[in-house]
This record gives structure tokens, sequence and C-alpha cells, in this order.
């Protein structure tokens, strides 16, 4: 099957496709494989780029550096490379995914809060335009991802929410942003993540849904970003079983989306249209792994009808499994040939792009303000504790609680001789919580942390009198930065205390508000607070704009993107 390169969304001219034809006629077998595979360079080192050259990938995905270490990477590469390959990152909060000093602009819920489309807009070109001045010109990126199940420990606030028209147009303008500034995008994670309970990096999870309630829904959210030109799709470790009911090939019906050809090539290019770049999730997640054998599942996944490979264990030997599928026939030469030519026509579409790689206008820090103001949400105050002041609520405890653990604190847990030596000369980044404490010592409150994870002072909170207790604060503030990982099956909070002795059980003695920068749904175990603020994000531009808006100097202007419907129901 020859690829249209002339239609959406690569729209090449004729010198655009001899290029490509006449490339891939140049190439070796050898050659060719390689061109699958996108790979992982943890560092900008001569010996990690000269590897990487040499393999002759197709892309190169980076994990932030220091801005001069991705300018490196992308010289070495366009230098020392016949085809450069694409400079991939996860462009989902920010150029920070690429570049580490870069503004954390915030998840795609605080853009969704806003309730603004074209904030999302600005979102996409902030992110690829900013990466793109480096050597950036990919993104995996936005997550179009329906968070249908609060539960979802991956997907929550990294999604435009839960309503599929809401994340449907932030996503097709975060994709129309991001591509006029130049770069390529990746929508993710078809066939939809945000139905089950569970992390497709730690196991194959499902789209539970009925098909015609997915057609609907993720379905519909697909189809509009495909057809608004989205130029690349990945694949995740998802299954769809609804889509096979009544098909004869319903073996498939549990086969995660990554390794099923009926999803890519029946469903995704058949009846959503997709002619763009078609790429897996990670390799090294679980859900993929867990499908079979890896020297089986990596020709399986071309064949399947991805384009490309995301990541290797082993770089040989991950190539030699590759090359060996096709030899056996696994990968045919017009799959492979096919394969090539949505790579490469997308290498040439972004090839006309080099002049439009500039600094934005506008700095993204302005941009993170303005998202912060008009995304923190309020959901509820029926104890009507804001605005608050140091004249009448001087005392502030802080009972921090979340997944905030840093190298130090592993090292407080029990690391030892070179790395606790090495760990001296390291400079401690503040945490979410101390900053919002120093944000409220700067407006005139006195504040203290109640850390129960210290044993003496959770002991003397279990014995102290109420009126000692009521005597040391006006307010108690619960922050929670309970943000997703790859690693972790829930996002609900943990008590520090044996007994939960710091869970909310004094909101009758003293006021007490709670408040999240990330997952939005605390709720469910914090019900009988009366004061909930979402901040969607751990920013610095976040928690000022909070404390702003708790002494009542900014207006909560943020609507929620995800219901709470969850909370009264059994």
């Amino acid at each position: 099957m020859t690829v249209d390169l002339t239609k959406k969304p690569f729209y090449l001219n004729e010198s655009q496709l001899q290029w490509v034809e006449n490339s891939i006629a140049k190439m070796s077998l050898e050659e060719k494989i390689s061109q699958l595979f996108i790979i992982a360079a943890g560092d900008a080192k001569d010996k990690t780029l000269q590897e990487v050259t040499a393999f002759k990938a197709g892309g190169v995905m980076l994990r932030p550096l220091k801005e001069r270490d991705v300018r490196k990477v992308s010289a070495y590469l366009k230098e020392n490379s016949e085809i450069a390959p694409f400079l991939a990152a996860n462009l989902e909060t920010g150029s920070n995914g690429l570049i580490e000093e870069n503004t954390n602009i915030g998840h795609e819920m605080l853009i969704a809060a806003t309730g603004d489309v074209d904030n999302a807009y600005q979102f996409g070109k902030f992110c690829m335009g900013e990466a793109r001045v480096a050597g950036g010109n990919m993104a995996f990126a936005p997550i179009i991802d329906i968070n249908f199940n609060w539960e979802n420990p991956i997907t929550n606030m990294r999604s435009f929410g839960d309503d599929p028209d809401l994340v449907s147009q932030m996503g097709q303008a975060y994709v129309k942003g991001a591509q006029e500034v130049g770069g390529a995008v990746t929508i993710k994670h078809f066939p939809g993540d945000g139905v089950d309970g569970r992390d497709h990096h730690v196991v194959k999870s499902v789209n539970s849904l009925a098909f015609p309630d997915w057609m609907t829904s993720f379905g519909k959210v697909y189809q509009e970003n495909i057809e608004n030109g989205a130029t690349g799709v990945m694949v995740g470790h998802i299954s769809l079983p609804s889509y096979f009911n009544d098909r004869k090939d319903a073996t498939l019906k549990d086969i995660p989306g990554s390794l099923n050809p009926v999803l890519i090539q029946d469903l995704l290019r058949g009846e959503l249209g997709f002619n763009g770049l078609v790429m897996t999730d990670a390799s090294l997640m679980a859900g993929f792994g867990s499908q079979g054998k890896r020297q089986d599942l990596l020709p399986r996944a071309i064949a399947a009808g991805n384009d490309m490979f995301l990541f290797t264990k082993n770089m040989a030997e991950d190539y030699q499994f590759m090359l060996a599928g096709y030899h056996e026939g696994v990968i045919t030469p017009e799959r492979l040939n096919e394969a090539l030519q949505r790579i490469l026509g997308l290498k040439a579409r972004l090839q006309g792009y080099h002049e439009i790689a500039q600094e934005p206008s506008v700095p993204s820090n302005a941009f993170a303000k303005k998202v912060a103001d008009e995304g923190v949400t309020l959901v509820k105050d029926t104890q009507n504790l804001l605005p608050l002041n140091p004249q009448k609520q001087l005392k502030i405890g802080i009972i921090s609680l979340g997944n905030e653990l840093d190298v130090f604190d592993i090292l407080e847990q029990g690391a030892s001789g070179v790395m606790k030596l090495a760990l001296k000369f390291q400079k401690r980044k503040q945490k979410s919580h101390e900053a919002f404490a120093e944000l409220l010592g700067a407006r005139g409150y006195q504040v203290s942390f109640i850390d129960h994870s210290q044993i003496k002072m959770m002991m003397d909170s279990v014995k102290e009198s109420i009126a000692e207790f009521t005597s040391k604060y006006d307010v108690i503030i619960y922050f929670v930065k309970k943000d997703t990982m790859s690693n972790q099956t829930n996002l609900r909070v943990e008590f520090k205390s044996l007994a939960g002795f710091d869970a909310p059980w004094f909101i009758h003695e003293i006021p007490t508000m709670l408040i999240s920068v990330a997952n939005p749904y605390h709720e469910y175990d914090f019900p009988d607070v009366m004061t909930i603020i979402n901040g969607y994000s751990p920013t610095a531009e976040v928690l000022e704009a909070i404390v702003d808006k708790i002494e009542g100097k900014s207006a909560f202007k943020g609507i929620s993107p995800v219901s709470m419907e969850f909370l009264t129901q059994n």
C-alpha cells in the first residue's frame, strides 16, 4: 500500500514527495529497520550522542536537560545524520518537558479549568515554540484522554477533564498552536485512557465502554482532532473489547491497542480516517511487556500498524529482534515501506518549518500567571472562612500530604556511603508546601507544620488537650500534592499518623481548609472539610494565585473540568 502524502496531515509537494521516495530507495534494509525506532537519550555526553547517531534511529526522545545540552544534542544529530531523527519530548506542561529551566505552565486540567479554549491554543504554541528554539520538533502531547474514572491513577490532572466536548476543543486548540509554530504532535493514548482504574505503566488496562458510548466520547474526540490535522497518534497498552463484540476476529478483543491490528488499521485508520504517523507508547511499560516475549512483541507492534516503536530495552538486542521479525515475515516489505513513507513524510513536512523557530513574543511565565489566575477553583466554602487575614487568623498550621519525596528524603530513609557524601554537595529543591508556607509568611502569617511523620510530634499531639491544641492555630490547612507517577496504583491521600490522627477530626474545633495542587478529587476523603480549593498544578504561579485568592485579593475564576457526582453515588 502506498500512503498518500499529499493529503492530511502531510500535504507534501512534488519535491518533498521525491525526497521521501529517493531517501527510502537509498536505504539499506538495516537502515530502514533503524528508522522504526524512537530511542531515549538521557544526557548530552559525547558517548551517548555517538551511540544514538550510530544507531540511525528515526527519532530520539529527550528527558529534560539544560537548554545548552538540548541545543548540543540537536546540532549533533543534524550534523551527523544523513536523515535527522525527530527530537521529541513530553511537552505536557510546557517546554520544561524538554528544557529543564523553562517554565512549568501547568497540567492540562489547569488549562481546562480556565474554560478558555484560546488558552489551550497558546499553551500549544508555548510548549512547541520554546522547544523548537532549542531544536525540538515533536511533542508527545496533547493528552486527549477523558477522565471518566476518578480513580484512574495516571490520567487525572494530566487530562483536560471528563467532558468529551471540552477535551476535544482543548486538544484541537493545543494541536493548532503547536503545529502552527512548526512542530509535530502526538495525540494520546488511543483507544483512550481514563476509564480503567489501573495504569498501563504497570498492567494492561481496559477501556470498557460499550462501543456506541466509545464512539460518542473517545471516538468523537479522536475523530475531531484527526480532522483538525493532528500529525501523530500514540497508541496505548489499552484494550477496547466492545469493538469486537460482533466481529469474527474476537480473539483480539483483549489485546491492547499497541499490538492490535484491528484497532489500529480498522478503527483508527479505517473508521476514524487517520492517515498520519502512528507510534506505540513506551515499550518498557508492563502493559506492553506482559503480552508476550519481547523478541515477538517488537515486530508484532509494527505488523499491527504502528509506524514507530517507542524505546529500547537493550538497543542492540531490540534491533536484532525487529530485524529478525522482518526476515521471518512478521513485518512484510509492504508494511515496512508504508511505515517509512509516513516517517519520512512527516520529516519532509517538518523540514519546511525551520524558519519558524523563534522566541515567543510573550514570556511563558506571564502566560503561566494568567492561567493560574483563571484556573484555580473554589470547590466550596460553606463555612464562609474566606477571605483570610493575618489580623484575624494569624496562626496557620499546615498539614502536608502527598508524594513529594525527593532524594534527600530517601537519604534520610537509609541511603549511606558514597550517596550520602555525594548528596552533601547537592542543593535541596524547595517543595511545594514549603513554598506555600513561605508565601503565607511573607503576607504576615505565622506558619508552622503539623507533621505526624515525626514520632514525637505525633505522640505529643495525641496526648494534648483540646484547649492546648486550639490555642496553637487559628486555621489549619491541608496542603495536598498527590501528583501522577508511573509507579503508583492510586492518587488518594495517605495520612502519616498511626490511627490517622492527622485526619480532620478537629474541623469543629479549628476552621480547616483543603488545598490540592494536583488531584482534584480529594473531597472524597475529606467530605466534611467545608472549604476546598483545587489548583491542579504545583507551579509557583498557582501557589501565588491561591494565596491571593484566599486573601480576597483576586476572585476565584476557575470552573471545575471534572464532575464530583461520584460523591453522591453508592
